[in-house]
């Protein structure tokens, strides 16, 4: 079997991966609880008292929020781990747990739009009601995060250190 390990380079120690430059800072948020909720939305977001999921670019606020993934999906964040029940629900919804296959970025600092433009076609004035989008060639969920300035990228966890490696390459942190 071909052995293509040397065609990478090994992946950040993520605890303490940061970068700055131009206006921007990124680091990693390890330790959030995640969660896919399929079906019923308004059903599982009433019995647990979360605001309506925010789309792209939109403002999540607090510790336990929920961004839209599609038009009967969510990804809920910060829940405690006893209130994320697999499986299917006879209210109407299903739940996955995410913690393990998301890894979330964090992207603070007044030029967020920026990189955001880099990445993404996304128009920064009208990005829509989904938070799921292409960013830096991968599929995520984006949104700001308690102020204008801070952004929350997710994306599955094996391709965080192809994204590490892009944001390094960005003139911004150059």
């Amino acid at each position: 079997m071909l052995d293509a390990s040397g065609a990478w380079g090994p992946a950040p120690g993520w605890s303490t991966a940061a970068l700055a430059g131009g206006g921007v800072e990124a680091r990693t948020l390890p330790g959030l609880s995640q969660a896919l909720v399929s079906g019923d939305l308004a059903a599982f977001a009433a019995a647990r008292g979360l605001a309506p999921a925010v789309g792209a670019l939109g403002l999540a606020r607090g510790p336990t929020y929920a961004a839209r993934m599609a038009r009967d999906r969510m990804l809920v964040v910060g829940l405690a781990e006893s209130e994320i029940v697999p499986g299917w629900s006879p209210a109407g919804y299903a739940v996955t747990p995410m913690s393990a296959a998301l890894h979330v970025f964090e992207f603070k600092g007044r030029n967020v739009l920026n990189l955001v433009g880099r990445a993404s076609a996304i128009d920064p004035r009208d990005p829509g009601p989904c938070a799921a989008l292409q960013f830096a060639g991968l599929v995520g969920c984006l949104y700001r995060h308690d102020d204008a300035d801070t952004l929350r990228l997710h994306v599955d966890r094996g391709l965080a250190a192809y994204l590490w490696t892009w944001l390094q390459s960005q003139p911004l942190f150059a």
